[in-house]
């Protein structure tokens, strides 16, 4: 949980386990971010705010998972 940094924390409390494990495993170089989509559904991405593919407002961010430091 350390690597973890919650974003929204009314959000948080539905993120399900094994997408907290999936974004974990996708953060080993670079940072992956848990999300909300317009659909409901919760992934792991790897744009961060700001990106260009996520300009569009569809996504509500949830946490930032650092990457794993060597």
């Amino acid at each position: 949980m350390d690597r973890i940094k919650v974003l929204d924390d009314a959000l948080w409390p539905t993120v399900p386990p094994e997408v907290i494990h999936e974004a974990e495993q996708s953060a080993r170089a670079e940072p992956a971010w848990i999300v909300r989509q317009s659909n409901g559904h919760i992934v792991v991405v790897e744009d961060g705010p700001g990106s260009p593919d996520t300009a569009t407002g569809d996504i509500s961010y949830i946490a930032e998972v650092a990457a794993r430091s060597t």
